[in-house]
């Protein structure tokens, strides 16, 4: 990661904060677009669609991002602590694209695109290739690829040499994070699935996720950076600092993932029960069509 800056304290790790200009001025130009789009629509009447419970949702987002990549955390997880690292990444990959996409649901997402990214996107090739990248399918692998690539060793300690690969990382977790939420949500109109096939989704996402935290959690130390690193944080050694990182993704995941496919399965659930008493209802008691 690029930092530019550090404010420290007594010189501790915990005290180091990051100043990296692009993590400062993406953060503050995303949350400037959000603002225009949110004062557009809400201009045209629709306060609905443009709610302060979303806008919480999407501040919450990007403030989980600036301070996964400005804290302490940051620095700590670069040179002291896989678990610190893995703490970042879950943060980036997992929650604030979460509260990101709760925070774009609806309309409101094209409102805070700019226009001429929509001229450009609604061409005929641009429109092609977003609707491949639209697909669920395509989206979980991509997935399944971005959280397998960067935790292969060679790979991981790549992008800790080099800023530009660890912010490339860092994009590209965010990115296909908040793809894969968005088909958990179902703010896919064209792919929308069931709520059924939604919490498959979720928990297939999860399998993924469970099946590398099992590879970290039953591996001996991984990563160099920290077998070779002497001073030791929290006095963690790389063993107990490995299955830390594994035990928190897993956590995590399960959390987010599994909360997410019981309140899918309980929405199927009740759809199913409605529509079946619909259909059992005497003729007399079943809501009339509309004309």
């Amino acid at each position: 990661m690029i930092v530019s800056a550090h404010v420290a304290g007594d010189g501790s790790p915990w005290d180091t904060w990051g100043a990296d200009p692009l993590v400062l001025f993406g953060v503050a130009g995303v949350a400037l677009l959000y603002a225009m789009g949110w004062s557009r629509l809400r201009g045209r009447g629709r306060p609905d669609l443009a709610s302060l419970a979303r806008t919480a949702c999407f501040a919450g987002g990007l403030v989980v991002v600036g301070l996964a990549l400005l804290s302490p955390l940051d620095h700590i997880g670069e040179e002291y602590l896989l678990s610190a690292h893995m703490t970042q990444h879950v943060l980036i990959g997992d929650v604030a694209p979460l509260l990101l996409a709760l925070g774009v649901a609806g309309p409101l997402a094209l409102f805070v695109v700019p226009r001429p990214v929509l001229r450009a996107l609604a061409r005929r090739r641009p429109r092609a290739v977003l609707r491949i990248l639209g697909r669920p399918w395509v989206a979980f692998a991509a997935w399944a690829a971005v959280m397998w690539g960067w935790h292969v060793p060679v790979a991981y300690q790549y992008a800790l040499e080099h800023p530009w690969a660890h912010n490339v990382e860092h994009v590209s977790m965010i990115t296909i994070g908040l793809m894969v939420w968005m088909h958990i949500l179902g703010l896919v109109p064209r792919r929308r699935m069931s709520h059924a096939r939604r919490a498959g989704y979720a928990l297939g996402l999860l399998a993924v996720g469970m099946a590398l935290s099992e590879v970290l959690f039953l591996r001996g130390p991984l990563y160099s950076v920290y077998i070779d690193q002497p001073e030791r944080l929290l006095g963690l050694s790389p063993t107990a600092d490995q299955t830390r990182a594994a035990l928190l993704m897993a956590a995590e995941q399960m959390i987010t993932l599994v909360t997410a496919a019981a309140l899918l399965m309980w929405s199927h659930v009740d759809q199913a029960v409605a529509e079946r008493n619909a259909v059992a209802a005497p003729p007399a008691l079943r809501r009339p069509r509309a004309s």
